[in-house]
């Protein structure tokens, strides 16, 4: 049982009293997102147009096998520091230590993993060049620019976190604009590969700048503790299950729409869950700077946690509703933007409209459970979504195409809200 001494009260009210400090966080998260959100647009137009329906089917069935395997990169280690340094902050130079190993120790071995596993999975026409290129961007680079993001994030220096978000887009922007440019030259530069290329070349620029900054802004130089990273591993992991079972079932269903169904089918997908990614930024800026109070309030236990997350649940809630409503009702304009090969993404973004709302819930519970130190609750239900999600997909995608796609994402969804507040109300009976 916990003693209700003064310092417990002091640290459960400290997010009371200064709302302002969380709410100019989740400002400049939103305004670093924000700019991301208009760059990723900018990108995203240029690159649907340029590669058409089939090739952005590609782009989006390697992009989330890498994704699915980079985020298993530091076995969750990173989590660790952004936990620990949160809480007191005088232990970031070692957690960071102990992050670029693990980082460095686990990312090549995943590479190699994603190398053997995408020529099983991945249809044969995606070329050697484009998984290459990715796999070394989103496996080996982007875990260390986020990982540079989590120490800013910890630290609750959200305008820099929203900074190093937005780092990789400047790059990526110009070489899609590159890209746009020889398309006109010769219509032959108009493929998968060179935009793979520049994909490439942008994560070096733009994981060399988060390093960078966060070398100069802590006074720190990128020491490697490999000793330590096997314990930090061990501590770690079950954070990092949770995260890539999250991402994995995340992107999934572009992967298996790209194999069971087409790449046309599945580029059409991929657009109009962009799009739904795109209007979802200022929640998950809202989600990103709340994160460290989240952490502390748990460690006055389940209720006051509970109060904290209902006290600023309200205002998203609105959000996803009426970005709901919006995307449903304008939903006829992404052939318009994105050119006529997109005419059935216009159906899939009135489906997909809701998914923000139903996620909602789901994302709060899961920081909770973070909170409240059910990691391995957090990992086991994370785990258990993501096989349930491919196990849907297997039976509804053949069936039902994209449908079944969305339809098996929302079942998941309440089945993991669901097995989440479980969790959480027994630990709350344990604590009163």
């Amino acid at each position: 049982m916990r003693s209700d001494t003064g310092s417990e009260l002091k640290s459960w009210r400290w997010p009371f009293r200064k709302p302002g400090k969380l709410a100019r966080g989740a400002a400049a998260m939103t305004f670093g997102l924000g700019l991301r959100t208009l760059g990723q647009a900018m990108v995203f137009l240029i690159i649907a147009r340029v590669l058409g329906v089939e090739e952005y089917g590609a782009y989006s069935a390697v992009l989330a096998l890498a994704l699915a395997l980079g985020w298993f990169a530091g076995l969750g280690v990173p989590s660790i520091m952004l936990r620990d340094t949160a809480r007191n902050p005088d232990t970031f130079t070692e957690n960071w230590s102990h992050t670029l190993g693990a980082l460095l120790l686990t990312a090549p071995i995943l590479l190699l993993l994603y190398l053997a596993v995408a020529r099983v999975v991945l249809p044969q026409q995606i070329g050697w060049t484009v998984i290459t290129c990715i796999g070394l961007a989103d496996i080996l680079l982007a875990p260390l620019a986020h990982a540079a993001m989590q120490a800013y994030q910890s630290h609750e220096r959200m305008g820099r976190a929203g900074r190093i978000l937005l780092a990789p887009i400047l790059p990526r922007m110009g070489m899609a604009l590159l890209l746009l440019a020889l398309t006109r030259v010769s219509p032959s530069f108009a493929n998968l590969t060179t935009w793979s290329l520049g994909y490439l070349i942008a994560t070096v620029a733009s994981t060399t700048y988060a390093l960078k900054l966060l070398g100069n802004d802590f006074n720190i130089a990128h020491i490697i503790h490999w000793q330590k990273a096997g314990s930090a591993i061990r501590e770690g992991w079950p954070y990092a299950l949770g995260v890539a079972s999250g991402k994995i079932y995340v992107d999934i269903d572009k992967l298996m729409l790209a194999s069971l169904a087409g790449l046309d089918i599945a580029g059409g997908y991929a657009a109009a869950y962009r799009f739904v990614d795109v209007g979802s930024i200022p929640l998950a800026a809202l989600l990103g700077a709340s994160l460290p109070r989240i952490l502390r309030a748990g460690q006055n236990g389940v209720p006051a946690l509970g109060r904290y997350i209902f006290r600023i649940l309200p205002l998203p809630f609105c959000y996803a509703a009426a970005l709901g409503t919006i995307f449903f009702t304008l939903s006829g304009v992404l052939p318009w933007l994105l050119g006529t090969q997109y005419e059935d993404a216009v159906d899939a973004l009135r489906w997909l409209a809701w998914l923000p709302l139903i996620k909602l819930p789901r994302s709060f519970a899961q920081h909770a459970l973070i909170a409240a130190d059910r990691k391995m609750h957090y990992a086991y239900i994370l785990t258990s979504g993501a096989l349930m999600n491919i196990t849907l997909n297997l039976w509804a995608i053949p069936n039902w195409s994209w449908n079944g796609a969305i339809a098996s994402t929302y079942i998941t969804e309440l089945a993991m809200f669901s097995m989440q507040l479980m969790v959480l109300f027994f630990a709350r009976k344990q604590q009163l």
